[in-house]
């Protein structure tokens, strides 16, 4: 396993389960160099918001598969109104699916399926305040006016933050440099543990309208690219 997974998994693990016809979509193309990896493709309607994303040219095959994921409102047991994130991931190694409730301060509830997949994180009550679910926070990204402010985000096993670094600005086009931090629980690839990347996010410019064009991630020599295709 190396490195460049890590961007791989913080993009399109835990997304898109079954969901009403999408009225709106935004399909990116995933890139590792010059290597089309696959596609992930954001919706969103009244029902809610979904992400999917299928690989299928991973070097040797290692990380081809699907990762899904819908994120919709619901009502806790309480009947209190909460957002319910339901991920699944399924590949030729491993599948696994997530089930979180977040309420409007904290993590409610976390199932993930099988156990064996849970953290420390998988426990609500060790999450930090204020986080969203991974479908919501590329919402947010690609609904941004100027460049986001801090997402805090919660996938059911770790919480990430996007901490925002530097902004470059030109007449068509906005540049976002963003931190890519694991906060709270166990890093990526472990025994790696990898818990730092670097995100530089491109938004076209035009009249009053803002369109995000790609997103980097990178550490290291290793580049992933979403490319938004048009």
């Amino acid at each position: 396993m190396t490195p460049k997974s890590v961007f791989l998994k913080a993009m399109c693990a835990a997304l898109l389960i079954n969901a009403a016809p999408p009225v709106r979509g935004e399909t990116f193309a995933v890139k590792l160099g010059k290597i089309t990896l696959g596609q992930l493709t954001y919706s969103r309607n009244s029902k809610g918001q979904t992400l999917q994303s299928t690989l299928a040219n991973t070097p040797l095959g290692v990380f081809n598969g699907t990762f899904m994921g819908t994120s919709r409102p619901g009502k806790s047991a309480d009947h209190s109104r909460v957002t319910e994130f339901v991920g699944i991931s399924k590949s030729s190694r491993k599948s696994r699916k997530v089930e979180v409730q977040i309420g409007v301060i904290r993590a409610l509830s976390t199932i993930v399926t099988p156990t064996s997949e849970e953290t420390p994180l998988s426990d609500p009550a060790r999450v930090p305040t204020g986080v969203v679910d991974p479908v919501t926070a590329i919402g947010q990204l690609l609904t941004a006016k100027g460049c986001p402010k801090i997402i805090s985000i919660y996938d059911g096993r770790r919480a990430i933050a996007l901490l925002p670094t530097g902004v470059e600005t030109g007449e068509t086009t906005l540049i976002c440099n963003i931190t890519y931090q694991v906060i709270a629980g166990p890093g990526h690839l472990s025994p790696l543990k990898i818990t730092t990347a670097k995100m530089r996010v491109t938004y076209r410019l035009q009249d009053t309208t803002q369109a995000l064009t790609q997103i980097r991630l990178g550490s290291g020599i290793f580049n992933l690219v979403l490319d938004h295709v048009d």
